[in-house]
C-alpha cells in the first residue's frame, strides 16, 4: 500500500517498536540508512542493521530475524519484488519499504495490508506509470476454468451456457488479454526513481529535524544515482535544485547563529564543479586520464589520444610539472583559475559537458569534498576485494558506514585513495578490451567477456564496479569506431559477462541501454529472466536491479544465443 503521511502512518508507528532495517549495498541506500541512524538516535528508537547485497540475502535476512521483529524497513531492497509471497512474513509482521527500483512491484503497491510503500507522491512521472487498480484487479464471482474442467468429458457435463453469459465470459477474456498488455508495458523496463536517501531527507525536514549533515548525505545519494547512470540529467538537475533550496534555508539558520556556531560545522556550497574523477585528491594529469568525458574525447587508448591530452593541458597554458602535480600542491594561483582555463580550452576540443551541477562540503580547515568524491570511496570501500580472504560484506558495509560519518575521517580517504586504485585498474581493462578487439556485435547487442587473467578481474565481481566498467567501455568504444559504424553502434546496448566465483563456476552478467537513448530505463532486467527460463538455468543471485544476475558459466553460452533470439 502506498503511505500517504510518512510521518504519521510510517515513523510514528515505528516510535516505541524494535526495529530490522535491512540495507542494500550501494551508496544510495547507506546515506539514506545515515539519514535514518540519526532520526533513530534523535526518538531513542532500538534497530538492527543487517546489509544485504542480493534477494537470497534478503530472504536469509529475514527469516533468521522475523520472530524477533515485527516491523521491518527495507532500503532499496524488496521494492520490485512481491515480498508476501517471496518472504512468507507472519502475520503480524508489517514491512516498510523504501525502495529506488523501478518498476514497484504491484502486489507491493496495492496490498493493503502488511506492505507499505514510501514513494514521492508529487513525482508525477511514478505515480502515472501505476496502472489503475481496476485495470488488474476484476471482481467477479466466477472462477476461469481450470485444465481438468475444460476436458470433453467435462464440457459435456456442462449445461448449454446461454447468450449472456457467452457475452459475460467474452468480456473476461478481453479483459484478461488487456490485463496482459498492460502489465508487459508496465514491466517490460527497469529504471530508477526517486533517491532513498533525498526521500528521507525530506521526512527528517517534514519532522524539522533536518541538518546539514543530514542534508550532505541526501545529497550523496542523489550523486550516486547520477556518477552511476541511473538517472538522466533532468531528473538529478530537478532534485539538485531541490536540494539547493534546503541548502539555502539551512546555511540562513546557521548564519543566523553565527556567533554561537562552531568552526569545525560542515559547510556546504553549490557549485558549477568539473565533470573529472577526484581531481582534488589526485593531480589533474591523471584525473583526466580516468575520467570519461575526457576519456572518450581525446580517445586516451591510444597514442595520438595521449598527444592531444598533452595539447589540451598546453593550451590551458598550465606547466606539465603542475599538471603531474598533486592539486593540494598545485600553485594556488593555478588552483584558482583551473575551473575557467578548462572550461574556455573544453570548447576548442570538443570536451563536452566538462561542467557540472554540484555540491561540496567543508569542515573546518580541511580541504573541500565534493559529492561525487565521497560515491567514489563509498562504493570503493563496499567493494574491496583486495584482501587475501574473502571479501565480507558485513565488514565492508561497516566501514563504509563509517566513512560516511564526517567528511574528514581516515576511513573517507583511505576509500578515496582505494578508488584511485579501482578507477585505474578499470581504465587498464578498458583500454584493453578495446585494444584487442573484445567487443564484438551479437546482432541485437553488443557483447565482450572478461576472463580471469585480466588485471584485477577480482574488482568484475562487485556490482558497482562491473556496472561502472561497462558504462565506460560502452562510451570509449563508440568513441573508437568510424562515424558509419558509430552511428549504427549507437543504437545498440552492451552485454558484459565476467568471471564471478571461479571456484564454482559462475559468472555475472549485467547489461546497459544504449547511448543513443537519452532514458535511463534498461530491457535487460525482463529480458535476462526470460532467456534463463528459456534454457531451464536457474539465476544463481538475484540482485536488486534486475539488470544485473549470476549464473553458472557453463550456461553462458545457451544464455546467450537465448538472449539473441529474444531480442531479435
Amino acid at each position: 500500500m502506498l503511505i500517504a503521511n510518512p510521518i504519521k502512518d510510517f515513523y510514528e508507528k515505528i516510535l516505541h517498536e524494535r526495529v530490522l532495517v535491512l540495507v542494500s549495498l550501494d551508496v544510495d541506500s547507506l546515506t539514506a540508512c545515515k539519514i535514518l541512524q540519526s532520526l533513530f538516535k534523535c526518538d531513542h528508537v532500538q534497530y538492527t542493521l543487517v546489509p544485504v547485497a542480493t534477494k537470497v540475502d534478503l530472504k536469509n535476512a529475514f527469516d533468521e530475524h522475523k520472530e524477533q521483529y515485527q516491523h521491518v524497513i527495507m532500503l532499496n531492497c524488496g521494492g520490485n519484488i512481491d515480498v508476501l509471497d517471496f518472504l512468507q512474513p507472519p502475520e503480524e509482521t508489517v514491512i516498510y519499504i523504501a525502495d529506488s527500483h523501478r518498476p514497484i512491484d504491484l502486489v507491493n503497491f496495492y496490498c493493503d495490508q502488511q506492505v507499505y510503500v514510501i514513494m514521492k507522491h508529487d513525482d508525477t512521472e511514478e505515480m502515472s506509470a501505476i496502472p489503475e487498480y481496476d485495470a488488474l484487479y476484476h471482481e467477479d464471482d466466477e472462477e476461469p476454468a481450470s485444465d481438468e474442467e475444460s476436458s470433453e468429458e467435462q464440457v459435456a457435463k456442462r449445461p448449454r451456457l446461454d447468450e449472456e453469459e457467452l457475452k459475460k465470459r467474452r468480456r473476461r477474456r478481453e479483459w484478461e488479454e488487456k490485463r496482459k498488455e498492460i502489465l508487459f508495458d508496465y514491466e517490460e523496463f527497469s529504471y530508477y526513481g526517486t533517491s532513498t536517501a533525498f526521500l528521507l531527507f525530506e521526512l527528517a525536514w517534514k519532522m524539522s529535524k533536518d541538518n546539514n549533515d543530514l542534508l550532505w548525505w541526501g545529497i550523496t545519494g542523489v550523486t550516486d544515482q547520477y556518477q552511476n547512470k541511473k538517472i538522466g540529467r533532468d531528473k538529478y538537475v530537478s532534485s539538485i535544485l531541490d536540494l539547493q533550496g534546503h541548502m539555502s534555508r539551512l546555511n540562513h539558520r546557521y548564519e543566523d547563529q553565527d556567533n554561537t556556531t562552531s568552526v569545525n560545522c560542515m559547510k556546504i556550497n553549490f557549485e558549477h564543479d568539473l565533470n573529472i574523477a577526484m581531481y582534488r585528491h589526485w593531480s589533474l594529469f591523471e584525473s583526466l586520464r580516468h575520467s570519461i568525458c575526457s576519456a572518450t574525447a581525446f580517445k586516451l587508448w591510444t597514442s595520438n589520444g595521449m598527444k592531444r591530452l598533452h595539447q589540451f593541458l598546453a593550451e590551458m597554458g598550465i606547466p606539465l610539472t603542475q599538471c603531474k602535480q598533486t592539486y593540494n600542491f598545485m600553485e594556488s594561483g593555478i588552483r584558482e583559475k583551473l575551473s575557467g582555463l578548462m572550461e574556455e580550452s573544453a570548447q576548442k576540443f570538443g570536451l563536452d559537458n566538462i561542467k557540472f551541477q554540484s555540491f561540496s562540503a567543508q569542515c573546518g580547515f580541511n580541504h573541500k569534498v565534493c559529492a561525487s568524491d565521497v560515491v567514489f570511496a563509498v562504493s570503493s570501500i563496499l567493494e574491496d576485494f583486495s584482501s587475501s580472504e574473502d571479501a565480507n560484506s558485513y565488514v565492508n558495509f561497516v566501514k563504509a558506514l563509517d566513512s560516511l560519518a564526517k567528511i574528514s575521517t581516515k576511513q573517507l580517504q583511505s576509500g578515496i585513495d582505494q578508488a584511485k586504485v579501482q578507477l585505474t585498474s578499470m581504465v587498464s581493462n578498458v583500454s584493453t578490451a578495446i585494444e584487442i578487439g573484445q567487443v564484438i556485435s551479437y546482432g541485437p547487442f553488443l557483447y565482450t567477456f572478461i576472463k580471469e587473467g585480466m588485471r584485477d578481474y577480482k574488482n568484475f565481481g562487485g556490482a558497482i564496479f562491473l556496472n561502472a566498467f561497462t558504462h565506460h567501455l560502452l562510451h570509449c568504444y563508440l568513441r573508437s569506431l568510424g562515424k558509419s559504424k558509430r552511428d549504427r553502434a549507437k543504437n545498440l546496448p552492451l552485454v558484459v559477462c565476467a568471471s564471478h566465483d571461479t571456484d564454482n563456476g559462475v559468472c555475472i552478467i549485467t547489461g546497459v541501454p544504449p547511448l543513443a537513448e537519452d532514458s535511463k530505463k534498461n530491457l535487460f532486467g525482463r529480458a535476462f529472466t526470460h532467456a534463463a527460463e528459456r534454457i531451464n538455468s536457474r539465476i544463481i543471485d538475484e540482485y536488486f536491479d534486475p539488470c544485473t544476475i549470476t549464473l553458472k558459466s557453463e550456461d553462458r553460452s545457451k544464455f546467450l544465443d537465448a538472449l539473441i533470439a529474444i531480442m531479435s
